[in-house]
């Protein structure tokens, strides 16, 4: 949670009701954006050891994680919000049922 309100993206509020806020709206917080604060997103451990790699791998690595990051950034919290609200609402229709 720290790394969250490191990144701008919550707000640590004090006292007995305390916890966490969002600073922003949920449709304007991605889903790329609490993996890079959470630091989900790394680099490598170390640098490529062959001439494959670095010229073809890494490349094609690099093009792969740039559009997963893209498809990230069109992912909201409202959206995944919303996503578990409604399996959570179908749970309780099945335990009434």
């Amino acid at each position: 949670m720290q790394a969250l309100v490191r990144e701008g993206i919550l707000r640590g509020v004090r006292g007995p009701r305390g916890g966490y806020q969002l600073t922003r709206k949920r449709q304007h917080v991605s889903a790329g954006d609490i993996l890079r604060a959470s630091g989900a997103v790394e680099g490598p451990a170390h640098g490529p050891t062959s001439d494959l790699m670095v010229k073809v791998v890494l490349p094609a690595l690099s093009a792969a994680e740039s559009e997963f990051e893209q498809a990230l950034g069109r992912i909201s919290l409202d959206q995944m919000a919303q996503l578990a609200e409604s399996a959570n609402a179908n749970e309780t229709a099945k335990k009434l049922a």
